[in-house]
């Protein structure tokens, strides 16, 4: 009995022991291109030009009007309108990801073909060549 009470009181300690000496994890580093850029995703043009992470999604040639729908609470993926007819490309990179964050703030649009229905209202916007 008294070995078993020993061993629950080491148990303890290192259980204790160890809890205490947890941290907190470290923040991620902000990527040198945002810092210089004031938190602006990286080729993101402030007269409202597509982002170059959301254009190379269109292939070879960028339409006039590059249509856009986004999932409201997702950043990992879109739907592009491309000849007519949504696609959904998905697994973007960390700075596509903050290119459709940014994307997401501008304007909601009525697109010339109806968006899918994926459950919830997804934000439509366009760009169109400077």
């Amino acid at each position: 009995m008294r070995s078993l009470r020993t061993v629950l009181v080491a148990a303890l300690a290192l259980g204790v022991a160890g809890f205490a000496l947890a941290q907190k994890p470290q923040e991620k580093p902000v990527p040198p291109a945002r810092e210089q850029k004031g938190g602006v995703a990286p080729g993101l043009s402030k007269k409202g030009g597509l982002p170059p992470g959301l254009a190379k999604r269109f292939g070879d040639e960028v339409p006039e009007e590059a249509w856009i729908a986004f999932h409201p609470t997702r950043d990992d993926g879109a739907w592009f309108l491309i000849d007519f007819e949504w696609t959904l490309v998905t697994g973007f990179s960390p700075d596509t990801r903050a290119e459709v964050k940014e994307a997401r703030e501008r304007p909601a649009r009525t697109p010339p073909v109806p968006p899918p229905n994926v459950g919830v209202p997804l934000h439509v916007v366009v760009f169109e060549k400077p």
